[in-house]
């Protein structure tokens, strides 16, 4: 009694499930007019001067990515904003407003070339956005809370370059708690 039997046979020829298809990668969105972006296996390679956006806004809970420093140039910010276009592609993020960031240069924290910055952005956490450097956390920058929908967002300025990773095969630093990196939604059809 209470045993559960299958009435169907195992099919012969082995196990025949279709394989799922891969997650789809992020890429940049929107960018300014004098950044430059470049594929690399490792992530986004971004230079120039200006900001830009993934093409993914962070449906999910608990998302986190890194940027890695090539040359910090003038200067690095990087966060999360909301849909930003025209005129504020070509600007630097970080305003508080509509665009939240870990800056760098005389104002900002101190980076060197070589460094990883880390963003966990959790919608259901509090505070929302947090920042690692090297695997350590801000606190300085952490930001308690975020409404709207936000995209993943970096700037450079004049000479900065950077590597914007979103695969966690390419982290330098474990994902703090549940965050995991950022999934773009699957399409349906």
């Amino acid at each position: 009694m209470g045993a559960i039997f299958c009435c169907c046979p195992p099919k012969d020829g082995g196990d025949d499930e279709p394989m799922l298809a891969p997650l789809p990668k992020v890429k940049v969105g929107k960018r300014g007019t004098h950044v430059k972006n470049k594929n690399v296996e490792e992530g986004i390679h971004l230079s120039g001067e200006g900001t830009a956006l993934a093409d993914t806004l962070i449906e999910q809970d608990a998302a986190y990515w890194e940027v890695k420093i090539i040359s910090v140039g003038v200067g690095v910010q990087v966060g999360v904003s909301y849909d930003l276009s025209g005129h504020l592609l070509d600007s630097q993020i970080g305003d508080k407003e509509s665009s939240w960031a870990l800056c760098s240069g005389p104002d900002g924290k101190p980076l060197e070339q070589g460094d990883v910055i880390g963003v966990a952005y959790g919608q259901g956490d509090i505070p929302n956005l947090r920042f690692f450097h090297n695997g350590t956390p801000v606190e300085e920058a952490t930001v308690l809370r975020i409404r709207g929908e936000g995209y993943p967002s970096v700037s450079v300025c004049s000479g900065a370059e950077i590597l914007w990773v979103f695969d966690p095969d390419h982290f330098a630093n474990p994902p703090p708690g549940r965050h995991t990196e950022v999934r773009p939604p699957r399409k349906m059809l």
